[in-house]
């Protein structure tokens, strides 16, 4: 393990790994859809028809435990294509069913259930946590664009209808976890602009939602809102990159 300073650190032009998140409809997909092909996408949402006309080849996962192991024999494949460089983008669309299909199989593996007919806390759900993070930390290690798409998770009081989180919708500490592995967190939205209606993602925090990006770092490269496709980012993480190096 050699010992290195960060003085040397400098932005390099790799390839993306974003955790994409947002409501539905807030074009997550289509920014997934932008980005270099080949590739190919886990279609655990049933939703492929977003990236027709394409360069994308796809499997649509059913959200049974048998769905989950047929998921596993193209997740072995896709990521040997992926190392040997026939593969610019993957895509997992979306986590957030990717999580149910996997409870799907963890009730398949221990058909115990809870008094209520449910999964069992202690049982099932780290039975999904197991068989998520494998699958999750070796496509974050190919060596080619990853786009995990998620959804959120606004839990509101009861009483008063105050938002008390907006947290990623996935299992137990799964919700925590999986964004830390992330070095680039976006948040997506629309709104208006100009009198027509506008998709994009946040690179940095607004009020509960949390984004964040390793390349825009502390001193903001980035602009905190970025029009929802890949070249209007990459202009963007260029830019970054010449900064830094300049900065240096």
């Amino acid at each position: 393990m050699a010992r290195g300073s960060a003085k040397d650190l400098r932005l390099e032009l790799d390839p993306m790994k974003i955790f994409s998140l947002g409501g539905y409809g807030t074009g997550k997909s289509v920014f997934a859809s932008t980005f270099p092909t080949p590739g190919f996408v886990f279609d655990f949402d049933q939703r492929i028809k977003t990236y027709r006309g394409k360069d994308f080849d796809y499997c649509t996962v059913p959200m049974t435990g048998q769905g989950w192991v047929e998921y596993e024999k193209h997740h072995r494949d896709v990521c040997k294509e992926a190392k040997e460089g026939k593969l610019e983008t993957v895509i997992i669309d979306s986590v957030t069913s990717m999580t149910d299909t996997a409870m799907e199989r963890a009730l398949m593996l221990d058909p115990k259930r809870s008094s209520e007919g449910g999964p069992i806390w202690n049982v099932h759900y780290q039975i999904v946590k197991n068989l998520m993070e494998p699958k999750l930390h070796a496509v974050l290690s190919l060596p080619c664009n990853v786009i995990i798409i998620g959804h959120w998770n606004i839990k509101t009081d009861q009483k008063t209808g105050n938002i008390i989180s907006i947290d990623p919708m996935l299992t137990g500490q799964l919700s925590v976890k999986v964004p830390g592995y992330f070095d680039e967190v976006y948040a997506h939205f629309t709104g208006m602009k100009e009198g027509k209606e506008r998709f994009y993602f946040r690179t940095v925090p607004m009020q509960m939602y949390k984004a964040r990006s390793t390349v825009s770092g502390p001193n903001r490269l980035l602009p905190d809102e970025i029009d929802n496709n890949y070249e209007a980012l990459m202009l963007h993480v260029r830019k970054a990159v010449e900064n830094d190096k300049s900065a240096g």
